[in-house]
């Protein structure tokens, strides 16, 4: 059993006196399970003793008992516990196929209780940092290790896939830092500020870097915290944890597709309940399963559903085309922008550029940072008034004017809906449902003729705004009203707008 002093011998006699040495001996020579237990409330009552390495039968990474770990064991049995509760009967969900992953990477076991801290194993976890999934990757780290990250599928969230992300990522750190404890740091704050620290101040144990506030205070918790969360785990009775309900662990098998299937399909074809199989399949980010070029897809079904899923395969395709890699471009954010701002601008949703750029409620933009935006392409074209199902691309060589047909039709391309013709032609999108006969279920197809509103050649007026513009001032110029501007550019009548905006006039 490892045993290191962090305090001289001289003063552990004094703290601690001979009976609490010749407690410690005893405990030492007795079962596992007892040695464990008076072990720890040895140095509950005594902390400032010294520091026990406590190690399992299969244990790499040191799981040490001192005070900050004590700190976060009574938090996790107080105020914390319905949250270890609920991550302790997750847990059991995940953790053998986990370990199977770290062990085949040759990887201490213990590393699966970064998850249990990390996200409480909900593969839907979403920080304030937007970091997502089980491990909570940050989107360049998931890149990085190759995790593929868009608006139809997010690997992070996949318990499989992240966790050898995690392996590769925990095998890169060790290699840096040939200790587990500052491994774990480097995690949680980035292997260049824990680099820094150990350069600048000449040490590499975690604990003196701690104690000396040389790390992020999140960071110098985030050890301990990890430490009293796999103590816990593995002797949840000892800690008062006995009445867990654990979940049973995941059994599935896998099957590849080279067409998009629809998992609401395919959950009734098989008749298994389409939340068991979303939680099979957790990486997707919708009911379907987007297929990438030729790259064909995994799907996990429950154990011995496989056979029966291959023959209603056919029954279960997706009406949604294949899915386009590059189906955005990359915005850069300019000083005054907001979310709703470039929305506006590019014809789509704040929640579709919330979902491709991994954005939360309360995320913030920086200046000069790089946003994904929806492009047409390779996207069904829907009737509906969203823009979300095909957004169009807005590039600086669009012209002033854009003309229509002579015949007063438009005929539909890729890439369009309701909402972008309307805007287009200076109407309201009920106006151009109502002049073509369209439901609001309708859908249109490429090629299609659409009545638009004018006789003969018509165009359609865009105005750049200068510093100093209004909507009234500009509603006064072209001759028309603020409402009606609002309504063609989809602003409210007292929006805010910056120069450079591109606004479309109505006739």
């Amino acid at each position: 059993m490892a045993v290191w002093l962090k305090y001289a011998a001289p003063l552990v006699a004094a703290s601690v006196g001979l009976s609490g040495c010749s407690t410690f001996r005893q405990a030492k020579t007795g079962n596992d399970d007892r040695e464990v237990e008076i072990r720890h409330e040895f140095y509950q009552q005594n902390p400032q003793a010294e520091e026990q390495e406590v190690t399992g039968q299969a244990a790499s990474i040191p799981l040490v008992v001192n005070p900050k770990v004590n700190q976060w064991i009574n938090y996790f049995q107080g105020r914390g516990r319905p949250h270890m509760e609920r991550y302790l009967r997750r847990s059991s969900r995940y953790l053998p196929k986990m370990k199977s992953v770290l062990r085949e990477r040759g990887l201490p076991e213990e590393l699966v209780y970064v998850p249990l801290i990390e996200s409480g194993f909900n593969p839907v976890a979403h920080s304030h940092a937007s970091a997502v999934g089980y491990w909570q990757f940050i989107r360049s780290t998931g890149k990085r290790y190759n995790l593929r990250i868009d608006g139809y599928v997010d690997e992070r969230r996949d318990f499989v896939m992240s966790t050898e992300a995690a392996a590769n990522y925990f095998s890169a750190l060790y290699s840096l830092f040939g200790d587990w404890y500052l491994a774990l740091a480097a995690y949680n704050t980035g292997e260049n500020r824990v680099k820094r620290a150990t350069m600048r101040y000449h040490t590499r144990d975690f604990w003196e870097l701690a104690e000396g506030r040389r790390l992020p205070r999140e960071t110098r918790n985030y050890v301990p915290k990890f430490i009293a969360a796999a103590l816990i785990h593995r002797e949840p009775q000892r800690y008062g944890f006995t009445d867990i309900d654990y979940q049973e662990p995941l059994a599935y098998d896998r099957f590849e597709v080279t067409k998009p299937v629809s998992l609401i399909k395919l959950a009734k074809n098989i008749d298994v309940p389409y939340k068991t199989l979303k939680a099979l399949n957790p990486s997707f980010r919708t009911d379907y399963v987007p297929i990438y070029g030729s790259r064909p897809q995994l799907i996990r079904v429950p154990t011995g559903q496989r056979d029966l899923a291959l023959a209603q395969i056919d029954n279960s395709y997706s009406k949604k085309p294949s899915y386009v890699s590059r189906d955005y471009f990359y915005y850069r954010v300019r000083r005054g922008d907001t979310l709703s701002e470039i929305a506006q601008r590019h014809r789509t949703r704040i929640s579709t550029l919330r979902r491709l750029n991994d954005l939360g409620r309360r995320s913030f933009l920086r200046v000069g940072q790089k946003l994904k935006v929806p492009v047409a392409g390779g996207v069904q074209v829907a009737a509906n008034d969203s823009g979300d199902e095909a957004p169009v691309k807005e590039t600086a060589q669009r012209a002033a004017s854009i003309e229509t047909s002579s015949d007063g039709t438009h005929r539909v391309r890729r890439g369009e809906n309701l909402t972008l013709i309307a805007r287009k032609y200076g109407m309201s999108v009920s106006e151009l449902r109502s002049l073509n006969g369209l439901g609001r279920r309708s859908m249109l197809r490429v090629g299609q003729k659409l009545k638009v509103s004018g006789e003969g050649s018509s165009s359609l007026r865009v105005h750049v705004v200068r510093r100093g513009e209004n909507l009234s001032l500009i509603a006064q110029k072209y001759g028309t009203s603020v409402r009606a501007l609002a309504q063609v550019n989809s602003l409210e009548n007292r929006s805010r707008i910056f120069a450079g905006k591109k606004l479309y006039i109505p006739h």
